[in-house]
């Protein structure tokens, strides 16, 4: 079946979770993408916690659709293996410290060299600039730097991490997008170029309306747990076997509401007939709306108000998650079977293309499970050459 990135290879010297995750969304539609490991150990992720049988979890969730060889990039044999099929190939992407590559004698302009053509992206957790571009970045320390760990968490509590690893995941996102704002910039002209992702950068991005709100206005965002400072109610509420999320953002959804509650009178309460009002005596608006839910159960919530057409949700654990309905009939989930693990379900393809759609054709690979496929099939190595490669270690 054709794919909308057929044809397209890409050469991924990532490990951990947004380099591979970028390498996997490029697959998903379609690119071969060669997924470089350190022999006899692999990407840390295939030893990280959980393990089943020796695999690793996270390895399994990010690394479907991938071919998997094992190469040392710390020599210099590694070195020119890399470049030989950097020479063959449109993209490159790597998640090493800022210098690492450089250092390997396979940075952005030292494959140019070989191949001008070449898209390098890098993914870095401060960016390949700046005065921090040299420290170690992770998830966490991404979140925190670049503002969302202050957005988070409860009234007057600390600082909470989003629940995943979200700075990585849009690392990987952000790195596609400029991945692919080259690939296209290249077809019409020729020319590759350095895609520099950094974790931080990522996050400062999706911060919304906080700076204008700072520049304009001068506020500075609370804390307010699953609220919002500008409408109400918007939160999360229990009912009687888990939890629902309602949200208000207008007075038609305000009058959908309370008339299924029961509650017309409050339309025209002085206290709750604006956004503004409402928002003032938000306290009052989520007891009247949180003694509603109480009395019911999440799907009687839902039901109800689906109905009404107000914005809710059920609060999905994994296990509903992987029920619901709208779920399945996206094929959010989609079933894979690796050898030592057996069958299990990873996330599926998205967004939807009409005419050239993704899909999850591979299970991830095992560790230097396509060395012959790539070293004899596509650079045409000799035996000779596998073999002296193979006995000194580099794959």
């Amino acid at each position: 079946m054709e794919m909308a990135l057929s044809g397209v290879r890409v050469l991924g010297a990532t490990r951990l979770l947004a380099g591979p995750y970028a390498e996997m969304l490029l697959a998903d539609m379609g690119a071969e993408v060669i997924h470089v490991e350190l022999p006899g150990f692999g990407d840390e992720n295939r030893h990280s916690f959980p393990v089943v049988n020796g695999e690793g979890t996270c390895f399994l969730a990010t690394n479907r659709n991938k071919k998997s060889i094992t190469l040392d990039l710390r020599t210099p044999e590694g070195q020119q293996v890399f470049r030989d099929l950097a020479k063959i190939s449109d993209i490159v992407i790597e998640n090493n410290r800022p210098g690492t590559m450089d250092k390997w004698n396979i940075g952005y302009n030292q494959l140019k060299e070989v191949n001008p053509g070449i898209i390098m992206t890098s993914i870095s957790g401060y960016g390949q600039s700046g005065p921090y571009s040299s420290r170690p970045g992770l998830d966490i320390v991404a979140q925190a730097m670049g503002g969302l760990m202050s957005l988070t968490g409860m009234p007057g509590g600390p600082p909470l991490r989003v629940g995943n690893a979200l700075a990585d995941f849009l690392g990987g996102v952000y790195a596609v997008y400029g991945t692919l704002s080259a690939l296209y910039y290249k077809q019409k002209t020729g020319l590759g170029q350095h895609v520099d992702c950094a974790l931080v950068d990522n996050v400062a991005a999706i911060l919304e309306n906080v700076v204008p709100n700072y520049d304009l206005l001068g506020l500075k965002p609370k804390r307010d747990g699953s609220r919002i400072a500008w409408v109400a109610p918007y939160n999360c509420y229990s009912a009687k076997d888990g939890y629902v999320v309602i949200g208000v953002t207008s007075n038609v959804l305000w009058h959908r509401l309370v008339r299924v509650m029961g509650r017309k009178e409050l339309i025209d309460d002085p206290k709750f007939v604006t956004p503004s009002a409402r928002v003032e005596n938000v306290d009052e608006v989520d007891a009247i709306t949180q003694a509603w839910v109480a009395e019911r159960t999440v799907d009687e919530v839902v039901s109800i108000l689906a109905e009404a057409g107000v914005p809710c949700s059920r609060v999905n654990d994994v296990d509903t998650l992987l029920e619901d309905p709208q779920i399945k009939a996206r094929e959010m989930f989609v079933e894979v079977e690796y050898p030592s693990v057996g069958k299990f379900r990873v996330s599926g393809v998205t967004p939807k293309l009409s005419l050239t759609p993704g899909r999850v054709y591979a299970p991830p690979p095992t560790l230097g499970q396509h060395n012959d496929e790539i070293y004899r099939g596509l650079l045409k190595y000799s035996d000779k050459k596998i073999k002296a490669l193979s006995e000194a270690g580099v794959i």
